[in-house]
């Protein structure tokens, strides 16, 4: 029996404002041809619904995802019922909103075909007045086979497309509009899914709809903001209306206009000016303060009729100048963003989708991902083009977060057909989400794909599928049509003043150019080249670099069973997604950390090595700032838990790489280097202001031995690099030990000695380094919704990793972890528990464990489990 909308919506429709009647409950599903029906959830997807009923195992655990091939083969249909009563009926004119259907859709309303659909990046809205009926209504959509669908198309064209992460041998991704991961990658699994992946509603319309609302940008100040604002609307039905544009925080930059309007399309445009307006900072360099600004449609006010309220939009206005400078210099060729007029280095990372099943993500799982992009102190994210564009909360906490977004059409790592209606599909799909993002404030420019240049220029893709010249020719045609002419042309229609590239990276890492350009340098890893190469390939930009890390133990527990946690475990393969993987990590190992004694460790020295050997990486890039002006690593998180390049796995749980992006992406960084004998410090600035700062360096032994010591007061330049202090290596060597041995500097306030930024400096490889066997000691104090730990320790311990058990599900992320503790320097950490009281807090604490790099290969007698000294609670 169909179900009413509740109470609340239905009372909406007796109001004259156009109303959004939520139609993503009460939905069932069923395979094509079955009678069998079953509870769906909207959003989500086929998998996520046969999992929940039962009907197959967890995709996300051990080998289960090549269990589950056989679903991308089948058609799905999904339906719900629902009543409108007559009044409500005759109320509105009524459209269907589908913000996201995936990806070939047939939409029927009580039996008649109402649509059909072939992009899973397009929200529709359909007109749906003429099939609505009084009473019950029936709404179903049948989702055909990703796979049986293009299947005809390949087999015409009588040739393969170079995808070569999808991981079939048709590669028939690149003929559907559908997030290229879907169908596999070298992090991912392949899951062709279909399904209501956005939400769904039916919209009721009265008089008049307002259908896009953009604010253009004309000039920016200190002084004075120009702005226009247009307004496309369509007016249902002829009469005399007020449109009203306002904005919440200055009041007095309200305006009206009062319009006779016929039946149609129809445009308006306001011009304004605001005086001394607040600018919008990327995240370190000021506020990222935001308008806003509302339109409204009314009906005339007169005698007998208040005005009454038809329609509204919103919008949210980051105030800024963002340029992309890419040009020819005494260098090579320039890469770097200039905000407020301000060239502004990029510390970030790329960003996948949080989920091979993007419909179950929810606003909290975005608002948890900026939460901890802001611990991190990032100001930017690329959105890889391998995925799908993400949700409105996506870009709306980017806003708020003072995050810049690189956007990235959704091609990635092969080439694409440019037939006609190829074309016209990509076409409605660049339109719409141009249209969908570019008011954003955080949005920084557009790129047509990831990698689709070097692929031509470097991957040998006629020798591996057969490509006669003529064919390549032709293949390179089609690219040019599509990413040369098509997208570019859109960005300059819709949205002119952003910057557009055509593929990233520029220049290529196998060629030696990194005086040109953005990179993506791959020579460690997939060339296998050592971590020291981060110090010597440093480019104008890199956007893409990085080295993979297992899970932790706790996370691997809960998609692998025990008897399966072993490196040669074919369940461990399946979440291993790169072919030489799990043998990178180990060589690497081996030449940088002694042999862990167990899986367990193994887990906890990936993370480990991951982490120290980005951090060359982060700290020469920054060093090389002018020449150098930006690092976003691969990648932030995960789409199902993997070994991975990851920085967050998938879970939630921090790895130790993004608790050192933590620390280098600090506003000031100190960073050491080596040449030539010398030993030299440079201190690296992000502010915009100067000010004084206390210089403290000691040379210390790992039994806190204080060997040297220097201490002044320095200038901190903005935006700058300045070398503050320089050694001969043999003069400090001397001194003691060298593998016993490390330097530790700090940047510390004149106003409450707080520690600003530090840094280490260690003679000795990790290899080499005289770690003593001790045990950490810690003392607890729980307040309501925290604890705070204080560690403290009478010899070195590198790395050390803080745990506590998952609560409900939840992973607990301390405010720091993988600590280097100094002998006999106490450090504070924090762990926020909320909803917890201080001694229910205490009770979770005293599963505590404390271990460092000496624990990886030493007796795990050395670890602690309860080392700690004593526990306190207060209200």
């Amino acid at each position: 029996m169909s179900k009413p909308f509740k109470e609340s919506a239905l009372a909406a429709t007796l109001c004259a404002e156009e109303i959004r009647l939520d139609l993503s409950a009460d939905w069932h599903f069923s395979q094509a041809g079955s009678d069998l029906w079953y509870p769906a959830t909207v959003p989500g997807c086929n998998f996520t619904d046969l999992y929940a009923n039962g009907l197959i195992p967890d995709p996300m655990q051990a080998d289960h995802e090549t269990q589950l091939q056989w679903i991308e083969t089948k058609d799905w249909c999904y339906r719900r019922e629902f009543q409108l009563t007559a009044a409500e009926l005759a109320s509105r004119q009524w459209q269907l909103e589908a913000l996201g259907l995936d990806t070939f859709a047939d939409i029927y309303l009580n039996g008649q075909l109402l649509a059909s659909t072939e992009n899973m990046f397009i929200g529709y809205q359909f007109d749906c007045q003429s099939l609505l009926v009084a009473g019950e209504n029936r709404l179903e959509i049948y989702f055909h086979s990703p796979i049986n669908k293009v299947k005809p198309l390949q087999l015409a064209s009588g040739m393969t497309y170079p995808a070569e992460n999808d991981k079939s041998d048709d590669k028939l991704s690149v003929y559907v509009r559908k997030a290229p991961c879907h169908f596999g990658w070298d992090w991912g699994p392949r899951f062709v899914s279909s399904g209501i992946w956005r939400g769904i509603a039916l919209l009721g319309r009265a008089a008049v709809s307002l259908d896009d609302f953009h604010c253009n940008q004309t000039a920016l100040s200190a002084e004075l903001a120009s702005l226009t604002f247009d307004l496309d609307f369509t007016v249902l039905t002829a009469g005399r209306y007020q449109l009203q544009l306002a904005c919440k925080d200055r009041p007095e930059l309200s305006q009206s206009v009062s319009l006779e309007l016929a039946v149609g399309q129809q445009h308006w445009q306001w011009q304004l000016a605001i005086s001394q307006p607040e600018l919008w900072w990327p995240a370190g360099l000021g506020d990222a303060f935001l308008y806003q600004f509302s339109v409204t449609a009314r009906r005339e006010p007169t005698l007998t009729n208040s005005g009454d309220l038809l329609a509204q939009k919103t919008l949210n206005i980051g105030l800024r100048t963002i340029e992309v400078i890419n040009e020819n210099d005494a260098e090579g060729q320039s890469f770097y963003f200039k905000v407020n007029g301000l060239p502004v280095f990029m510390k970030g990372a790329n960003y996948i989708p949080a989920s091979a099943f993007p419909g179950s993500l929810t606003a909290s799982d975005y608002e948890r991902e900026f939460a901890a992009v802001s611990a991190a102190r990032m100001n930017m994210l690329r959105v890889w083009g391998g995925g799908f564009y993400q949700d409105d909360k996506f870009y709306q906490l980017a806003d708020e977060h003072g995050v810049l977004i690189w956007q990235d059409f959704m091609f990635a790592c092969s080439l694409y057909p440019a037939d006609t209606a190829f074309l016209a599909n990509v076409e409605s799909e660049a339109r719409y989400n141009i249209k969908r993002l570019r008011n954003h404030a955080c949005l920084a420019m557009w790129c047509g794909n990831n990698e689709v240049d070097m692929g031509i220029a470097r991957w040998d893709w006629p020798e591996k599928f057969g490509y006669s010249e003529p064919l390549f020719q032709q293949l390179k045609q089609d690219y040019c049509r599509l990413f040369g002419t098509l997208l570019p042309g859109l960005v300059q229609e819709l949205d002119a003043s952003r910057f557009y590239l055509r593929s990233s990276p520029i220049s290529f890492w196998e060629d030696d150019a990194d005086h040109l350009a953005n990179h993506h340098f791959w020579g460690v890893w997939h060339g296998e080249q050592p971590f020291t190469e981060y110090q010597k390939r440093i480019p104008r930009f890199m956007s893409e670099y990085g080295f993979q890390s297992f899970p932790l133990q706790s996370s691997v527990d809960r998609f692998l069973p025990k008897a399966e946690q072993r490196l040669e475990s074919a369940m461990l393969t399946v979440h291993q997604k790169h072919p030489r993987g799990n043998k990178l990590i180990q060589s690497y190992l081996t030449d940088e950390f002694q042999q862990p004694n167990d899986f367990e460790q193994l887990l906890y020295l990936s993370q480990v090595q991951q982490a120290l050997g980005l951090k060359l990486a982060f700290d020469a890039h920054r060093a090389a700032m002018p020449f150098c002006m930006g690092t976003l690593y691969w990648q932030l998180n995960d789409t199902w838990p993997a070994a991975s390049w990851s920085g967050i796995d998938y879970y939630g749980r921090w790895k130790a790489l993004h608790y050192q992006a933590a620390r280098s992406f600090r506003p000031q960084s100190l960073v050491f280097s080596s040449q030539n004998e010398q030993l030299r410090l440079q201190l690296i600035s992000d502010s915009r202001t100067v000010f004084t700062a206390s210089l403290r360096v000691r040379l210390l032994d790992f039994q806190g031995s204080v060997l040297l010591e220097h201490l002044r007061q320095v200038a901190v330049q903005p935006l700058q690099v300045d070398v503050v202090q320089q050694w001969p290596v043999a003069s400090l060597t001397a001194l003691g030990d060298a593998s016993n041995l490390l330097v530790h500097a700090q940047l510390l306030s004149l106003v409450d000695g707080r520690v600003l930024t530090d840094n280490l400096h260690f003679f000795r490889p990790n290899l080499a380094l005289k770690l003593q066997p001790a045990t950490a000691q810690w003392q607890l104090n729980a307040v309501d919704g925290l604890l705070q730990v204080r560690l403290h320790s009478q010899t070195l311990l590198r790395q050390v990793l803080i745990e506590l058990p998952d609560q409900e599900g939840k992973v607990l992320n301390f405010s720091d972890n993988f600590i280097d503790l100094l002998a006999n320097e106490p450090v504070d950490i924090t762990v926020a528990m909320p909803g917890l009281a201080a001694a229910q807090i205490l009770a979770v604490a005293s599963q505590l464990r404390v271990r460092s790099l000496v624990d990886s290969y030493q007796s795990a007698q050395s670890e602690s489990h309860s080392a700690g000294l004593s526990s306190e609670a207060s209200a």
